[in-house]
């Protein structure tokens, strides 16, 4: 990478960091290029040569958003062994949770009340996005492959929700899809605990949120037959 590369994307990376600072001041939705170049001190149209307009801006965003919480997971799965499904379930979502209150921005930005005005670029979002529940899924998967996976009769998915589940994903991957089915029913339940945590609707009932979470989660992984776990 020559200097004049390295130049440029130092200024994005600044750039991305003064509009993570706008949005914690003020919320995504007054993410403004104007702003932030008063804050850089260059002129408006200096911006553009980094970002196209704001829409480009926010796309970065998200990607660089969903790239690090699946590195998170991703890190966290492969700390233990293969075949510890539960462990890494908790691993998993441990790591989703603490990133999460690591980058409560970040966090808004991909899940909070969407943006005025903006339409995520799927081909370049969705894969992003993907990473992140495939860490999941491939537990997931592995578990059933082996025989560990064993939904009690509560778990059995309805025919048409697992027909559409089988049509966003078994159609590209080998995933089974109960395996699709699990996955989103466990993340919609403990993606829904952070959610309530990071915008502190837990906090005046619960006193110690982490130990409520790890709770819900070990109930929701007995649901499926992965137990014994250690969820302490």
């Amino acid at each position: 990478m020559t200097r004049r590369e390295r130049l440029h994307a130092h200024t994005r990376e600044e750039i991305k960091a003064v509009a993570r600072q706008q949005m914690a001041a003020q919320g995504t939705a007054a993410l403004s290029l104007a702003a932030i170049a008063r804050q850089m001190e260059l002129t408006t149209p200096a911006l553009y040569r980094y970002f196209a307009d704001r829409d480009a801006l926010v796309t970065a965003l998200i990607i660089d958003a969903f790239r690090s919480v699946a590195d998170s997971m991703e890190a966290a799965a492969e700390n233990l062994p293969h075949q510890q499904y539960a462990e890494r379930l908790v691993a998993v979502m441990g790591a989703y949770r603490a990133w999460a209150l690591r980058h409560p921005v970040d966090f808004q930005l991909i899940y909070g009340n969407p943006i005025p005005g903006y339409h995520a670029p799927a081909d370049l979002t969705v894969p992003e996005v993907r990473r992140g529940a495939a860490v999941i899924l491939t537990i997931l998967q592995a578990a059933y492959d082996a025989g560990a996976l064993q939904l009690s009769p509560g778990m059995a998915p309805p025919a048409d929700i697992l027909l559409r589940a089988s049509d966003t994903w078994g159609a590209e991957s080998a995933l089974q899809p109960a395996v699709v089915f699990v996955c989103m029913t466990g993340w919609t339940r403990m993606h829904g605990i952070v959610m309530l945590e990071l915008f502190n609707h837990l906090q005046p009932t619960i006193g110690d949120v982490g130990a409520f979470f790890h709770h819900e989660l070990a109930l929701f992984l007995r649901d499926i037959g992965l137990t014994p776990l250690n969820t302490s």
